[in-house]
Formats: C-alpha cells, structure tokens, sequence
C-alpha cells in the first residue's frame, strides 16, 4: 500500500483524491490516513517538517516551562502534589514528542486538547502569576495553532479526532 500511495503522489494527486481512490481498498480507514500523511515523496514537505521540527522544540520548551512553574510555585505549597505534577508532566511529555515526533495524527490532536487546557490553566491563575501566565498562554498557544496547521497538512482527510463524515455517511473535507 505504501508503494501505491508514493506512487499516486508522485502522479500528482492530492491527499484528498489519494484518500478517495484507496479508501474502498483498506479495511482501516484511520490506518490509511496515517499512511497517506506520513508518505512525503516530494520536497515541497520541506515547510511542514520545518513547522514540525519548531513544534517539537516548542513541545519541549512549554513541558520545560511547566516543570519550573511546578518546581518553584506548587511544591513549596505543597510538596506531594508538585512532585506528582513534575513526573505527570515529565512523563506526558515523553508521549506527546513521541507523538510528534512520528507525525501522528492523535499526537497532534491529543497535543492540541493539551495545549487547550494548559491554556485554560494559565488563564485561571492570571492574576495570581501575571507574568508567568503571559509565558504560559503564549507558549500553549503558539503550540496549539502550530499543531492545528501541521494536523490540518498531513491529515486533510481527517476531522478534529476522526475521519470527518457527514450525517449521510459521507466525507466532509475543510
């Protein structure tokens, strides 16, 4: 499958029509679209794993972030619960670079549910942590909005969480 899927891209058709052409073929249609977003023949790519490679570091510099934020305002209040958040944080890292890192289409949506809470968080404790707050919500959104366009690239074919079908069964494409 992988081969066809180079190939048809290669013929110059879009993601889209490559989906449309294979979709009666495979028996998972999740599974296809992820072959289909992680194909990348031709070097007009260069931008999306350039976006990519950014959001990647910025995964890491938001979970840096977070873990100081942890460290020096949570834990002198209280212990336990900080050094929870700490490994919480350290470890949900972990699968979100990982995620990321593959190009995976629930990597960038569970990214983007995460970024929306840790968004909503710092808002919540604005006043509280007025600068840190300003960092937080800057870091979760830039991550966020780059996630949602790196998603939206790879995976046209594809809604917030699944493939997108209408009330009568068929595909609906943004």
């Amino acid at each position: 499958m992988d081969r066809q899927i180079e190939d048809l891209m290669k013929q110059g058709l879009s993601r889209y029509e490559i989906f449309e052409q294979l979709k009666k073929q495979s028996g998972n249609q999740m599974r296809l679209a992820q072959k289909i977003a992680t194909c990348e023949p031709d070097s007009s790519s260069a931008g999306t794993l350039l976006i990519n490679r950014v959001l990647l570091a910025l995964c890491l510099l938001q979970a840096s972030f977070g873990i100081w934020v942890l460290y020096s305002n949570v834990v002198p209040i209280d212990e336990e619960f900080g050094w929870q958040g700490i490994v919480a944080t350290f470890i949900l890292t972990i699968f979100y670079f990982g995620g990321l890192f593959r190009m995976s289409f629930t990597g960038y949506a569970s990214f983007i549910l995460l970024c929306a809470s840790v968004l909503a968080g710092y808002v919540y404790f604005f006043n509280r942590f007025p600068v840190v707050s300003i960092v937080g919500v800057s870091l979760a959104a830039a991550g966020g909005v780059l996630a949602y366009l790196v998603k939206t690239r790879l995976f046209p074919h594809m809604g917030f969480m699944d493939v997108k079908k209408d009330e009568c069964g068929t595909y609906i494409f943004e």
